[in-house]
């Protein structure tokens, strides 16, 4: 009686914490679309300082909307030409 316990008990806590691991695992791989567009907007501020939120907001926004139709990473976008 006691080993039978002591079975499902362990059962139900591999369970548990298998099922923990997996929901954590999930949540890392895909990004949510504000963490995307926090990213975005990352990148954008090191690409260019002069560029305002407002223009890297759209530009982040166009980005996160071509990437979702598509299905594919959509490239950064150029931001202006180098200067000699």
């Amino acid at each position: 009686m006691n080993r039978t316990i002591n079975s499902l008990v362990l059962v139900g806590l591999s369970v548990c914490g298998a099922h923990a691991f997996a929901d954590d695992s999930m949540s890392r791989a895909t990004p949510t679309g504000h963490q995307m567009m926090k990213d975005c907007v990352e990148r954008q501020k090191t690409a260019d300082v002069n560029m305002s939120q407002a223009e890297m907001k759209r530009i982040c926004k166009d980005q996160l909307k071509q990437q979702k139709q598509t299905g594919v990473p959509a490239e950064p976008a150029p931001t202006d030409t180098p200067r000699n």
